[in-house]
């Protein structure tokens, strides 16, 4: 299977927030911030990225939503594989993250980009 438009946000406390495209090309998009802006930082996937991000995305189970505890504020992160129509998405309250090893595992991949 060829790679997917895979799409990955989380949005956390203090102006935190991540957000990670890419493209079936393999071209990317990394942009993050903190109290401090960083400039988004964008380039290609080498083969081995774009086999491994393949392999982490074939592995997805079912999407199933994972909410944050009542009282937590941010880190709700979002996965979202594919366009429109076929879109797959996968909400996961960071602190929760260990529930879905293979939603993990594929983030942990994405954010090493």
């Amino acid at each position: 299977m060829s790679l997917t438009r895979t799409h990955y946000r989380v949005v956390g406390q203090d102006d935190y927030m991540l957000d990670i495209t890419v493209e079936p090309t393999g071209a990317y998009r990394v942009d993050c911030g903190d109290h401090t802006s960083h400039k988004p930082r964008q380039g290609r996937l080498d083969g081995r990225q774009v086999g491994e991000l393949t392999r982490l995305i074939d592995a997805l189970g079912t999407p199933q939503e994972h909410a944050a505890p009542e009282g937590a504020t941010g880190f709700m992160a979002e996965l979202t594989l594919g366009v429109p129509p076929d879109v797959r998405v996968y909400r996961v309250w960071e602190g929760a993250m260990d529930k879905v090893p293979d939603v993990m595992a594929l983030v942990r991949a994405l954010e090493v980009i």
